[in-house]
């Protein structure tokens, strides 16, 4: 029996380089990796939480573009410069992956079209308890109403946020001082990630949705958050209390 095909399709994105950096430490090595959309400069983050480990929590190294990750682990992957993702080249690039279960790693404000959802599962994690908090920015959102972060696995639908939910897991605030869009948000995106797939590869019928009663409640979306509430949100994480 062949395994089922695992292809991850990453924008030239901080999310893409998180993915990618936790999967190797992990071990899962994507049977095939579509890059699209045009090249873009690495991230200029505090050298201070690059590469390392919180709590058990692997931070990216954000010093790297997915291209230069991509050169250093020596992984299979196709290039595709369109940048939509219903461009015919593109969605001809990912269907002759063949894919089993892909991973959606895109850029901010898109949404997988039909051409794709109707190929196969396609798996992308939230950073947010769903269905909770659905939509924008929701990791603010879940940092000043609860003090803590989320993040959701779920197989994507035509609607945001509502398709089936595989698995959730919460975490602690960030530490004071760190970057929350960049390492952070990533970070517990790409350990939920890696947690499902490495489930899926040794039991590939494990990608089955949670049933829980409030998961059956479909929730309002949050919308990007306002500077202000943001900055309150930032506050809170940097005035917390030390852990002991």
């Amino acid at each position: 029996m062949t395994s089922p095909t695992l292809v991850l399709l990453c924008a030239r994105t901080a999310r893409s380089v998180a993915y990618l950096q936790a999967l190797h430490l992990a071990g899962v090595v994507p049977d095939q990796i579509v890059v699209y959309g045009q090249s873009g400069s690495a991230l200029q983050i505090d050298r201070a939480w690059q590469g390392v480990a919180i709590d058990g929590l692997f931070l990216p190294d954000l010093r790297e573009d997915v291209t230069t990750c991509l050169a250093r682990l020596g992984w299979r992957h196709e290039v595709c410069a369109a940048a939509s993702l219903d461009d015919p080249a593109l969605v001809a690039t990912v269907e002759a992956a063949a894919p089993d279960v892909l991973v959606y790693s895109g850029y901010g404000g898109q949404l997988v079209p039909p051409t794709l959802l109707q190929r196969c599962p396609v798996l992308h994690i939230h950073s947010g308890w769903l269905p909770d908090y659905r939509g924008s920015t929701t990791i603010y959102y879940q940092i000043l109403e609860q003090r803590q972060c989320a993040a959701s696995a779920l197989l994507l639908n035509e609607t945001i946020d509502t398709g089936p939910v595989l698995a959730r897991k919460v975490y602690p605030l960030p530490p004071a001082g760190l970057d929350v869009d960049y390492v952070y948000d990533n970070a517990i995106r790409a350990d939920l990630l890696v947690a499902v797939l490495v489930r899926w590869r040794s039991n590939p019928a494990s990608l089955q949705p949670l049933t829980a009663p409030e998961l059956d409640h479909e929730m309002p979306p949050y919308f990007i958050i306002h500077p202000l509430l943001k900055h309150l949100a930032l506050l809170a994480v940097d005035q917390q209390e030390p852990t002991p």
